[in-house]
Order: C-alpha cells, then structure tokens, then sequence
C-alpha cells in the first residue's frame, strides 16, 4: 500500500509535468488584455485604490478612487478590499525591478478624501508618468473549506492604465473567473498549481488574477517575451 506522503510527492510531481507541456509559451485564458492606444513610454507608475462601487458583496473607512477624463474622482467607502488589491498588485509589479511603483497607500496622501482631482496634477505631485486605476465588479467568497468547498470563490476586477499627461486610457485589463477544478477545467491547470491545489478564497484567488494581469502587463512577463520576439523579427 502506498503511504499517503508519497502518494504526495508522485502527485505533486505529476501536476508538474503536466504543467510543464501544458504552460510553455501558453497564454493566459483568464485576463483579457486590450490595448486602447499605443501605451506611452515610462519608467514611473502609481496605482490608485480601486472602485468598489459596482461591488454589492463588497462590504471600515477607505479611498475609492476612479477616472473620469482628466479628473480624478475619491470617494470615502465602506470596504478595504479595493486597497488590498490595489496594494497586491503594486507589489506585483515592483518584483519584475523594471517600473518604479507608487503603492495606494503613497498616492492617498495626495489625493482628496472626497471629490475631484486634476489628474495632471496627481501625476506631478506622484512623480509618475502613468496611473493604475481598479475597479471591483464581483467578489464572491467560497462557500466551505480549502478540500471541499460547496460554493467556489468568484472574482471580477478591471485595471486600466491611465496616461497621467493627457488623461487618455491607454490599456486595460479584465479577470473575471470563478474558480473551477482540474476536472472541470484540464487547460485551468497552471493556475491549478498556482493556488496549491485547493479551493481558494475570493482574496487568494483575486492574487491569482493579479499575478496573470501582471504578466501580461506591458514591458512585463509574457507581454515582455512577445515584443523582445516582434524586435527580433
């Protein structure tokens, strides 16, 4: 009989096998990337505390904060949930060393509690040449545990970059997924991996869908290997 440790590691190292012929120059399935415009150059970027809004699960004093052509509209609204992704996906970003990132928690400190803001004058007082704006539609926690869950976690969430300059939306980006299982979903295994394993809660799992956004984020991970190949050409 097998002992269930090393059921464990013949498993894990399964999965990774699998993972290694399904992932390799994969795309992503779970965000869509558009392009707006061609997106400026920049080495600077600040990420605003997304909207939550439109999230009726949403539910403690934050910033809310949104575009609206060349203005920047706060509110003060009752979630934390909108910063806390807002933070992770800061942090995201500055792994890759390329872009110097304001996190939320920087760009509150010049931002109106509530009301508007000229979004040149952010970007000037931020020191950044482009805005990370987020929105929060959808945010749906699992209904049971990490093994067994009744209910899986459900997550949407928008991010569009903003040219601080000129106000003009130069790209953007959606996750809107819930989370399925491998039997469910054989082509959802790298994101399988990438969340142990499990039944995930709406919060790890909206990390999941930052880390995807994240690679394909201009100049970054997958968007990054595409223009090195288009430069090659």
């Amino acid at each position: 009989m097998i002992k269930p440790e090393v059921f464990a590691v013949v498993w894990r190292s399964v999965l990774l096998c699998l993972m290694a012929i399904f992932c390799v120059a994969c795309t992503s399935k779970d965000v869509r990337v558009r392009a707006v415009e061609e997106v400026p150059p920049f080495t600077r970027i600040a990420v605003m505390p997304f909207d939550v809004s439109g999230c009726q699960s949403c539910a403690q004093a934050y910033p809310s904060c949104r575009p609206d052509g060349g203005k920047i509209i706060c509110d003060q609204i009752d979630s934390g949930i909108g910063y806390e992704l807002a933070l992770s996906l800061a942090r995201e970003i500055a792994i890759y060393g390329k872009y110097k990132v304001v996190e939320p928690e920087t760009a509150v400190n010049v931002l109106p509690l509530v009301g508007q803001a000229p979004m040149a004058e952010i970007g000037r007082r931020l020191g950044v040449e482009v805005l990370l704006f987020g929105a929060v539609n959808r945010f749906e926690e699992r209904v049971g545990g990490p093994i067994s869950a009744l209910s899986p976690a459900s997550v949407f969430f928008e991010v569009a970059m903003v040219d601080a300059r000129s106000g003009r939306k130069v790209w953007y980006a959606v996750f809107d997924q819930t989370q399925k299982s491998l039997s469910d979903d054989i082509t959802n295994l790298r994101n399988f991996i990438r969340g142990g394993g499990r039944w995930l809660t709406a919060r790890e799992f909206a990390d999941v869908g930052i880390a995807e956004l994240v690679e394909n984020f201009p100049g970054l991970g997958r968007s990054q290997i595409k223009d090195d190949y288009h430069a090659g050409d």
